[in-house]
């Protein structure tokens, strides 16, 4: 007969004792990993390739301190790297629509646009100034004046000669005629037809010879007054380049060991000069209209001359750890910002890019939740551009769905240097894996948060940490010793195992926040294990109203369980119910009918289309167990039916494989079980009773139920033995098995349970496959050869 489990195996409690501190105001606040080897050589090792493709995606369960331990390794690797450069746009003259990007060292990138900000504004007020000044004025009515009195000269050189041959040059609105004259008046066409055949052959030479001095004389006038204009363009560049020449030329002098800054310097310098226009009316030429419509001013024009900081490292210590809670396609890629001109037109220039997370983290490290970047249109696609190319792009992601093409701008791209960290779940990371053939090759390093870890002094340290750096952070009363052991017992119940402790972080700082509040109240000034546990009794309190209502049902007689007594077929089995952020276990009964037939066994739950795929594979299971056992000698002839009662949603899982089997061959042995005793635990076709999940929430579910009928001291649960270890049951339950009020039975055979369950000895097969009288076993196996023989005179079998 198995024996029950002493109360001291059914819960480990952390000695106060281990922790070498009175409370936690003595340690450190700082932050120490739980355990995570395993994902901590991987960060290591994904930080350390500098290799193509080694990005990392760290898993783990929610709540893990994915994200809190993976940002502190990284801030301890950008530590020990130099800052990454500054990058800026600038306007590309020769390509207007193709802003060029510039890398500089970190604060450079500022320098230069408050120089290149000053130079504007000198443009704009040294330009004009010395256009408008008398020295310019004299120098251009100079060459006015020298250009008419050249167009003078000719002119009248042109005249003297015409006077010579009877001509007169008139000026009119459409240039300069000849016309004959006669003792000083003009001669008409009627006159002139009057004048002898001699004498107007001679005019008419003569009018030959002027008419090409008269074009020679247009031709070396426009020669003049494009002389005078050529004249005036140099003197303004002269005069222009006087001003503000020097300058550019000391701007180049400060930055000539970068080329690109100098040729973009000399770029200006040209297009200043062929553009002075746009500077004569200085920055006073605003429109009276608000403005979107009024017309560009020349400071207006002049945004060319500026630069855009797209990437500012200039505080930066070290490279950057940045983490985009957001990661649509535009924060993570950049934009092209619009404004609106002359009241409709949407506008765009270089000094409107904006950056994204990759711009912000180039040279450094950037971290993103998985499915944040899933669920974001393009996000993900855009992420691997960057990976595979290696280069920051920003694009109209708008364009491809656009009817007509319109122009815009297409920046130059940006060298990437980045390393990417996805933070996910292990389902995630799987499905990544076999669905994107991209994945692999572009996120080599995976890291892997373990779920829990070892029990031990480090362990134990490390929650001792975090609880302390939670209280110094968010200014929490600091924990006694024997809290942070009852914080401890908390993560071992999360884990499941009395070895191993849970790495929830988030459940954890939840759970320091909650008993500092419980402490204040109180108004004590050190957080007490009594608070500690009144903070995991008040969550369960928020949470737990369903299960409140079952055990009332149950109380009431809505939900039929017997905590008394015994039955045929009939046997309590163990449930948990999980509503994402509460799990509670309660009994449900399962009995089992027996007659004559060759069904074979045959599960309602399956045939109702309510069970599972693990529990038809559970059932199955146990026909194997049936067939193995008791059909060595003749063949089973009979059916059978299980069912959960009261059960109206999808059964599923194999933990209740054992109660069934019990509830079978009560049935057929005709043998009853107890019912101040629930069953859990899978069997396997060798009747060896398997660990099964959720065990803690499976006992106090019928520990409540039985304490709400009323404790007879008779009543426990029978559970796997492999499942010993995973109890840490609650302070309640621990307290009723030291007084012998609850009992725990940890079997590792169908037999071990059958014999508690019927008070029978379930017996051993002779060399013939024969049991001994009086046992369970041997009362199975008679009823089954009655069966078979009654079968086989019904249908006259031979």
């Amino acid at each position: 007969m198995p024996t029950r489990l002493e109360p001291n195996h059914l819960r480990r409690t952390v000695a106060p004792e281990a922790f070498p501190f009175d409370t936690t105001a003595e340690l450190l606040p700082v932050r120490r990993p739980l355990g995570q080897e395993r994902a901590l050589r991987a960060l290591d090792f994904g930080l350390s390739m500098k290799s193509h493709g080694y990005n990392i995606f760290v898993l783990g369960p929610p709540g893990a301190g994915k994200h809190t331990t993976t940002t502190s390794v990284l801030q301890e690797a950008a530590a020990r790297r130099p800052p990454p450069e500054d990058w800026v746009y600038l306007f590309n003259f020769e390509d207007p629509e193709k802003p060029m990007a510039v890398g500089l060292p970190a604060g450079l990138g500022e320098t230069l646009r408050r120089d290149m900000e000053a130079l504007v504004q000198t443009l704009l007020a040294e330009i004009p100034s010395a256009l408008a000044g008398g020295a310019y004025d004299r120098e251009k009515e100079a060459i006015l004046h020298r250009a008419q009195e050249d167009k003078t000269h000719a002119l009248r050189d042109l005249e003297s000669v015409a006077n010579a041959h009877g001509f007169l040059v008139q000026r009119g609105s459409e240039g300069l005629a000849l016309i004959y004259i006669r003792d000083g008046n003009p001669v008409s066409q009627e006159d002139f037809d009057k004048l002898s055949p001699e004498d107007q052959e001679t005019v008419r030479e003569a009018r030959g010879l002027l008419q090409d001095k008269l074009h020679n004389t247009i031709q070396a006038i426009k020669t003049l007054d494009l002389a005078a204009r050529q004249s005036l363009k140099r003197l303004e560049e002269q005069t222009a380049l006087t001003a503000v020449g020097h300058e550019i030329d000391a701007l180049s002098e400060k930055y000539q060991s970068r080329a690109r800054i100098v040729e973009y310097l000399d770029a200006v310098a040209k297009d200043v000069i062929a553009n002075l226009d746009e500077f004569r009316s200085g920055t006073s030429e605003a429109s009276a209209l608000p403005f979107p419509f009024r017309s560009p001013t020349a400071e207006d024009r002049a945004r060319k001359y500026r630069v855009n900081v797209l990437v500012n490292n200039r505080d930066l210590r070290s490279a950057p750890v940045i983490f985009e809670s957001n990661p649509t396609y535009h924060n993570l890629m950049g934009r092209l910002e619009h404004h609106v001109q002359y009241g409709g037109a949407f506008v765009t220039d270089f000094t409107l890019i904006k950056p994204g997370a990759f711009h912000r983290a180039n040279g450094g490290y950037l971290v993103l939740d998985a499915r944040d970047v899933l669920v974001n249109p393009f996000a993900y696609d855009a992420l691997k551009r960057v990976l595979k190319d290696q280069a920051i792009r920003i694009e109209e992601i708008g364009e491809q769905f656009r009817l007509i093409s319109t122009a815009t701008l297409k920046p130059e791209s940006i060298p990437a240097d980045v390393k990417v960290v996805l933070l996910g779940t292990p389902w995630l990371y799987y499905v990544l894996l076999h669905y994107d053939e991209d994945f692999a090759k572009l996120f080599k390093v995976k890291g892997n948060f373990a779920d829990d870890v070892v029990l031990d002094d480090e362990s134990q340290m490390s929650y001792s940490f975090l609880v302390a750096a939670q209280c110094a952070e968010e200014g929490l009363a600091p924990f006694h010793r024997e809290a942070v052991a009852r914080v401890v017992e908390h993560g071992l119940r999360l884990a499941e195992h009395q070895d191993r402790v849970a790495t929830h972080f988030l459940e954890l700082t939840d759970l320091v926040r909650e008993a500092h509040l419980w402490a204040t109240r109180e108004g004590a000034g050190t957080v007490q294990r009594d608070h500690v546990t009144t903070a995991i009794r008040e969550k369960i309190r928020r949470n737990n109203y369903l299960e409140e209502i079952l055990g009332r049902m149950i109380t009431e007689g809505s939900l039929l369980i017997d905590t008394e007594g015994s039955a045929v077929g009939q046997v309590n089995g163990l449930s948990v119910f999980d509503l994402g952020d509460y799990t509670f276990g309660k009994p449900s009964r399962v009995t089992a009918k027996v007659f004559l037939g060759k069904e074979g066994v045959v599960n309602i739950e399956r045939e109702a289309e309510l069970g599972g795929h693990i529990h038809n594979k559970g059932m199955l299971i146990l026909q194997g167990y049936f067939g193995h056992r008791y059909a060595q000698k003749f063949p089973v002839s009979f059916a059978a039916s299980l069912c959960f009662e009261q059960s109206y949603g999808e059964v599923d899982g194999d933990s209740a494989s054992s109660t069934e089997l019990f509830a079978l061959v009560s049935a057929l042995a005709d043998a009853p079980l107890r019912q101040d005793l629930a069953v859990t635990g899978s069997v396997n076709q060798m009747g060896q009773i398997q660990a099964v999940g959720g065990i803690n929430a499976k006992v106090e579910g019928f520990f409540r139920t039985c304490k709400a009928k009323g404790l007879t001291g008779t009543q426990g649960v029978i559970l796997p033995q492999a499942n010993v270890r995973h109890l840490m049951l609650d302070e309640d339950v621990v307290e009723a098995a030291e007084q012998g009020r609850f009992h725990i039975y940890p079997i590792s055979t169908v037999d071990e349970g059958l014999e508690l369950l019927t008070g029978l000895p379930p017996g051993e097969p002779n060399a013939y496959g024969d049991y001994p009288e009086g046992t369970i076993n041997a009362k199975v196996s008679r009823r089954l050869e009655r069966l078979a023989r009654q079968w086989k005179k019904l249908h006259n079998e031979d």
